[in-house]
């Protein structure tokens, strides 16, 4: 490791894909389909776009590749498709859609974590400065660590809540601890 930042990112980062497959034990392609009442949406969705979206920004945005989900995992994540980019119309009706094959995409979301971890544990301090250009999210210019911190290893922990509820209403333990 380059720095006492990037360790702490790191750290950071492992906890928390950590966290999120130790709460995603137990579930089953039946679990994570449960459609749940109201306006929450099903584990599968609710899984896939953490996974999706991870894959996407770490490669996209911060080495600046193509993403596992093309690249080694084209039609390979278990997913029936993909993160769809219209957030306003497609995305909402996708997260209640997109089914799920759990063994399989786990083996993607391990991939797509490794391959967080092994890029940011190469992270130098400038490279944690550099400026990443969101604004075609709404979020505008954010730096490296900033965009790790709060968009990646930050997004892991209100997922593992929404799926530890719907875990919870199925009758199985949520959290893991």
């Amino acid at each position: 490791m380059n720095n006492f930042a990037t360790q702490i990112l790191l750290t950071q980062l492992k906890t928390a894909h950590t966290a999120i497959e130790q709460t995603m034990e137990g579930v089953t392609d039946e679990v994570a389909h449960f459609m749940p009442p109201g306006k929450a949406n099903p584990i599968a969705g609710t899984y896939a776009h953490l996974v999706f979206t991870e894959d996407f920004f770490i490669h996209d945005f911060l080495m600046k590749t193509e993403p596992l989900m093309t690249t080694t995992f084209k039609d390979k994540t278990g997913a029936s498709e993909a993160h769809p980019t219209d957030w306003q119309e497609a995305y909402p009706k996708w997260l209640k859609k997109v089914k799920l094959d759990i063994d399989q995409f786990s083996k993607y979301a391990k991939a797509v974590f490794a391959a967080s971890e092994e890029h940011i544990a190469t992270l130098t301090d400038a490279d944690l400065e550099k400026n990443i250009d969101m604004s075609s999210f709404g979020m505008g210019n954010r730096k490296a660590s900033d965009f790790i911190a709060n968009l990646i290893s930050g997004h892991v922990y209100p997922i593992m809540g929404e799926i530890s509820v719907l875990k919870g209403i199925q009758g199985l333990k949520g959290y893991p601890f």
